[in-house]
């Protein structure tokens, strides 16, 4: 197992995204490292995010995170795994950037949702940092926030797709779009995977 710390940005794994994704333009000017966090921007009165991209595929294992979201709550963080055709191969983790703590998990396969849990995570996550983790093996998914058991599924989910690790902050089309006052950032301690 692997464990990202972010004291730099070690380009030969990573890469950052340019593009727009639901109401975002996901800008590689709002990724850095520093001081030791990985550093995700919600600049203030856009609806502007930023998303890192695991260069090499990965298909089984286990993949954890330590994150504290920003507080913009017409966007959401995820952290999750995906390929291309969209809705065909897709592992998600996503939170809603406010403090009220909505949790969301998804998985996608076949070109639609397969399974979707959506529940309150019991703390505000804009207010410290938390550990949020899926374990994707050949015949389940189980997710884990702070190490606590949330849930599984045993089914209707990618087979062994190898798919690309992925961490963003963004504005979705399926909500209001309304940009944060303030700078905000999405703070990311470690990836582990």
């Amino acid at each position: 197992m692997h464990q990202e710390e972010f004291d730099v940005l070690d380009e030969s794994i990573w890469s950052v995204s340019d593009k727009n994704l639901g109401r975002t333009l996901l800008s590689s000017e709002n990724v850095e490292v520093k001081d030791g966090y990985l550093n995700i921007s919600i600049p203030a009165n856009t609806l502007q995010g930023g998303e890192l991209v695991k260069q090499q595929a990965v298909t089984y294992g286990s993949y954890e995170t330590l994150m504290k979201l920003p507080e913009a709550p017409s966007s959401i963080t995820g952290f999750f795994l995906y390929a291309p055709p969209d809705y065909f191969y897709e592992i998600d983790i996503e939170i809603y950037n406010s403090r009220e703590g909505k949790l969301l998990l998804t998985t996608y396969a076949d070109g639609a949702v397969q399974n979707e849990y959506v529940g309150k995570l019991g703390f505000d996550p804009t207010a410290d940092f938390h550990n949020y983790r899926f374990d994707y093996t050949v015949d389940r998914i189980a997710f884990y926030v702070d190490s606590k058991f949330i849930l599984e599924w045993d089914e209707g989910f990618p087979d062994q797709q190898p798919m690309q690790l992925m961490v963003n902050t963004w504005f979705p089309n399926w909500l209001e779009g309304t940009p944060a006052s303030s700078d905000q950032v999405l703070l990311v301690d470690w990836i582990r995977y």
